[in-house]
C-alpha cells in the first residue's frame, strides 16, 4: 500500500516539490481557477514564456519571497494575459491587462505584494473579481501554503 501511496502522490513526498497546483476560489462557486504554482527563482523568471495557450480556468501563481512592490513583463510571452497583485492574505490589490510581448516594466502601486496570479486576458472580469476581492486557496490556507513551500 504504501508504494502505492508514493507512486500517485510523489508531490507530498519530496520536499521542494510539495506543492505544484493549488485551486483558488473567490466568494462565488464560479469564481474557481486551478493555477500553477511558482517560487523558485528560475521559475519566477520564466512564468508563461513560450507558452502557446493556456486553459480557460487556469492559471500561474507567482508566489514571491517577500511582500514587495512588484514587476513584470510580458517577454517571450504569447498569450494576452491579466494580473492581479495579491497581499500575502490573498486580498487583490491591483488588476492589469497585459498584451503578449510587450517588454514595456509593469510596476504594482503597492509595496505589499505577495502573489501575483496571471491568468488569461478578461479572467477576472468574466468572473465578477475586482480589486478588494479575496481569493483562497481551497482545502489549505495562505500560511500553510507558504509554510510548505518555505519549508525546504
Amino acid at each position: 500500500m504504501l508504494i502505492i501511496f508514493i507512486f500517485f502522490f510523489p508531490w507530498l513526498i519530496k520536499g521542494e516539490e510539495s506543492v505544484r497546483t493549488v485551486t483558488l476560489v473567490g466568494k462565488l462557486p464560479y469564481q474557481r481557477l486551478l493555477a500553477e504554482v511558482v517560487w523558485k527563482s528560475e521559475d519566477l523568471r520564466r512564468g508563461l514564456m513560450y507558452r502557446e495557450k493556456l486553459p480557460e480556468d487556469r492559471g500561474m501563481l507567482f508566489v514571491l519571497p517577500y511582500e514587495q512592490k512588484a514587476v513584470f513583463w510580458m517577454k517571450n510571452t504569447r498569450i494576452p494575459l491579466s494580473i492581479a497583485f495579491m497581499d500575502k492574505t490573498g486580498m487583490i490589490l491591483e488588476i492589469y491587462s497585459m498584451k503578449p510581448f510587450d517588454l514595456t516594466p509593469l510596476p504594482s502601486r503597492s509595496s505589499s505584494v505577495k502573489f501575483a496570479l496571471e491568468v488569461n486576458e478578461g479572467w477576472f472580469q468574466r468572473h465578477k473579481i475586482t480589486a478588494g476581492d479575496q481569493l483562497n486557496p481551497l482545502d489549505i490556507s495562505w500560511d500553510k501554503l507558504l509554510n510548505l513551500l518555505t519549508s525546504n
